[in-house]
């Protein structure tokens, strides 16, 4: 089974990349709770310089639960985009926690789903663009359905129990936005047999 890359880099990450960056140069614009913003300096071949702004965010897990032969979604709602999404547990890993316990920890967390087996899906960068997170995405199987205990400030409203098909539906209609748990979804559905393709 293939397991999340710890280091951060990829094999393009290894050869000689179009701007150099001046780490020296960072400054930390912004520093939050779960976010910090740093201004960038990287230099051209031609020793150009340009300025990048970049979220800082770090480390994150998401995990797609079968329980009972059925997907485990949460609706919850999220400030930033002002409306109530429907999505796959997921949250920050802490420093220096594991990746796989980090995975257990949220899906208890948010959903009180325990025990069970987890295997590991794939890493996605979410918005590379402007941000350096990255979250790995796991599968749970075969756990049992508890009481959940959600973190202060997480405003989950729903616990959704769904057959496949009907996940997938969901995603036909657009009512599932969310990329990592479109992601996760995709790649589960495929391995449950769910026939046809997710797109409209």
């Amino acid at each position: 089974m293939p397991s999340p890359d710890r280091s951060g880099t990829s094999d393009s990450d290894k050869t000689p990349t179009p701007l150099v960056h001046l780490s020296s140069r960072d400054v930390q614009v912004f520093n939050g709770k779960r976010i910090s913003v740093a201004v960038q300096e990287w230099q051209d071949s031609r020793n150009r310089i340009y300025r990048h702004e970049t979220v800082l965010f770090g480390e994150g897990v998401a995990v797609v639960p079968v329980v009972e032969e059925k997907i485990l979604l949460i609706r919850q709602f999220r400030p930033s985009v002002k409306d109530s999404i429907l999505e796959i547990p997921a949250g920050k890993v802490d420093p220096g926690e594991d990746f796989l316990a980090a995975a257990r920890r949220e899906l208890s967390e948010e959903t009180g789903v325990v025990g069970g087996h987890l295997s590991f899906l794939t890493s996605i960068r979410t918005t590379p663009g402007f941000c350096n997170e990255r979250i790995h995405l796991f599968l749970s199987m075969g756990g049992s359905l508890e009481d959940s205990h959600p973190e202060e400030g997480e405003a989950i409203e729903e616990i959704l129990l769904l057959r496949p098909e009907d996940v997938q539906k969901k995603i036909r209609s657009g009512e599932i936005t969310d990329a990592k748990s479109l992601v996760g979804l995709f790649l589960v559905l495929e391995r449950l047999g769910v026939s046809g393709s997710p797109g409209r």
